[in-house]
């Protein structure tokens, strides 16, 4: 079977620079294997990037404000859209983390690791097309958050299956490449569906339809997921198990399974290169994936990002990470594997500085407000050139309703989705200066404005709840420093640092995704694939769990800011225990644990 072929190299030794094959060279149904199991990372991708990156957090911060307003309080702990939906990517995560290393112990002893596959696969994109009908709901955001989670359950705990196959796939030398391959592969799908999905919201924002496209984008993320799969499915094989065991009832499987934990932790003294791994891995993957999976939240809750840029953005993002995935794949080639990961998490300290300091530009010119007035001289009245489009959300309706006697509105202060407040209306000088009044007092005022001309030409203010409005959270010096020292000298407003900021986390998400997956592959025992990466897999559920959960309280106590600002202690520090990490005493401890494994099964290993 696979294993004879790959076990080979046994004095791999991590202080030079890999001895590397080629794919090319090796037998072309080996290379439609390894394909295939690329493909799957193009099929689930679509859920991490389309959905969990883009869609689902913004479209979730829109329901929970709707329902709820900008946050609820609930045993002295503040809530926002974002910290809660981070609570529910720990929820989700926790039960995988919790299972995963019981149900890879039966793995390695009975041949059901595709079986396991399949029943993520199908949980996962099927709650994912159920998301759809969240707006028939009697609570959209908590029917919607309850479909995620289950979703969320499906996507974590594929991952942990699908990496098992890694070191059954490939020889060691080869590890690099082809989890940089599956990494680009599942970057260039998931942004390709993320582009169809940005054309249509695109195409349908502003309009009725804005809603029921958004939903159809999000269910279509399910079938994708599904469809593309089964290519994977049809062409990988069940990794070989020498000694297999067969009609294992489930009782006597989970006993087994503590038992052969129980044994591994007696063990992990001979395992010490994959102890401290796993320990730095922990650490810095934590912050890793705390900010991909709170980054969309934090961009429309904090800075105002809007969907549509925020979905542009992710998509950019994808095409620079499949490149950055390549890149760091050669590096690591050059440098060894742990010299390059090091790398790449220098590269997501400076992203995570980077992040905080995000910070929309004060509004300075007249077109730079919100709402524009300007004096009409023969009408003896003020004409408004703009107004803001106002979402059916609770803070634009309490806007409204603040201003509703002011502008053209209803009295009680209604407003349908998409209107325009005084937008071709003209108003008289009084009126415009109660307008100007409600910006600058009220408290939940989230607009600016400006007057030109007139009795009040040139005055102008900014809403207590503006996006550009800082100083108030003890880390808001540091993008009160950044917008005047860089964003304000080079004019870019807040889409184009988004956007700069995507840039930057395309380029090393991917090297550090990839790198952290081949490295951990090298340092595993073969015959304990499944146990081993159930631990890694519970380790980077586990940092999920941990981050967000860090995430809320910070952001509870302080703010959204300072709990981004949190998360770069835990990448420093998985950064700094990486240097312990032997990469090439781990190597031989795998070969060793391989070959007493079958010694005692009586099998071969060249067989």
């Amino acid at each position: 079977m696979w294993l004879p072929f790959f076990r080979q190299d046994t004095s791999l030794q991590q202080d030079e620079p890999l001895a590397i094959n080629k794919l090319k060279d090796l037998p072309a149904q080996q290379r439609r294997v390894i394909r295939a199991w690329c493909m799957y990372d193009w099929a689930n991708s679509g859920y991490a990037t389309a959905g969990g990156a883009a869609i689902f957090p913004v479209y979730f911060v829109f329901l929970f404000k709707d329902a709820l307003g900008e946050s609820v309080s609930f045993m002295g702990i503040t809530f926002t859209g974002s910290s809660t939906w981070s609570l529910g990517i720990a929820f989700a995560t926790a039960l995988v983390a919790l299972s995963s290393p019981v149900l890879g112990v039966i793995a390695d002893r009975v041949a059901i690791k595709k079986a396991l596959l399949w029943i993520y696969t199908i949980v996962g994109s099927l709650f994912t097309v159920l998301m759809f009908f969240s707006a028939y709901a009697g609570q959209p955001w908590l029917y919607f958050l309850a479909m995620f989670i289950i979703a969320n359950i499906g996507f974590a705990g594929c991952l942990v299956f699908y990496n098992t196959f890694l070191p059954h796939i490939a020889p060691r030398e080869l590890l690099d490449d082809v989890s940089s391959r599956g990494f680009a592969y599942g970057y260039v799908g998931g942004g390709l569906l993320l582009a169809v999905h940005l054309a249509m919201i695109l195409l349908t924002r502003d309009t009725q339809w804005a809603d029921l496209v958004t939903r159809i984008a999000m269910s279509s993320i399910g079938l994708w997921w599904f469809g593309w799969a089964l290519w994977t499915f049809r062409l990988v094989p069940e990794p070989h198990i020498p000694d297999a065991m067969h009609g294992l009832r489930p009782g006597r499987a989970i006993s087994l399974a503590f038992r052969e934990l129980g044994h591994t932790f007696r063990q992990m003294r001979g395992f010490r290169v994959i102890v401290i791994y796993l320990a730095s891995y922990l650490l810095f993957n934590d912050g890793v994936q705390t900010v991909l999976t709170v980054a969309g939240a934090y961009g429309a809750d904090t800075i105002g990002i809007p969907l549509v840029f925020n979905m542009a953005t992710i998509l950019l993002i994808q095409f620079v990470a499949a490149f950055g995935a390549m890149a760091f794949s050669w590096l690591a080639y050059r440098l060894t594997t742990k010299v390059a990961l090091a790398l790449t998490l220098v590269g997501w300290s400076f992203v995570v500085l980077l992040g905080v300091g995000v910070a929309p530009l004060e509004p300075h010119d007249h077109g730079d407000f919100d709402y524009q007035l300007r004096y009409e001289a023969t009408a003896g009245s003020y004409l408004v050139e703009k107004a803001p489009q106002l979402e059916d959300s609770r803070l634009d309706r309490a806007w409204a309703a603040e201003i509703g006697h002011i502008t053209a509105m209803t009295p009680d202060g209604a407003l349908r989705k998409g209107e325009s407040l005084a937008a071709d209306n003209s108003m008289d000088g009084e009126n415009a200066g109660r307008l100007l009044e409600a910006v600058n007092t009220a408290p939940d005022a989230p607009y600016s404005i400006s007057l030109a001309g007139g009795p009040l030409d040139g005055t102008r203010a900014v809403g207590s709840l503006h996006p550009s409005v800082l100083g108030e959270g003890p880390i808001d010096w540091w993008p009160a420093l950044l917008r005047d020292r860089v964003w304000k000298p080079l004019g870019l407003l807040v889409g184009y640092q988004w956007l700069l900021l995507g840039v930057g986390v395309g380029l090393v998400m991917g090297g550090s995704q990839a790198l952290a997956r081949s490295l951990f592959a090298q340092i595993v025992p073969h015959t304990r694939s499944g146990e081993f990466f159930s631990f890694f897999g519970f380790m980077g559920r586990v940092s999920s769990v941990i981050g967000p959960i860090v995430y809320v309280v910070v952001t509870g106590v302080l703010d959204t800011r300072m709990a981004v600002l949190s998360i770069l202690i835990l990448i420093i520090a998985g950064g700094i225990l990486l240097k312990w990490v032997d990469v090439g005493a781990g190597a031989r401890a795998a070969d060793e644990e391989d070959a007493r494994h079958y010694a005692e099964s009586g099998v071969a290993a060249t067989e």
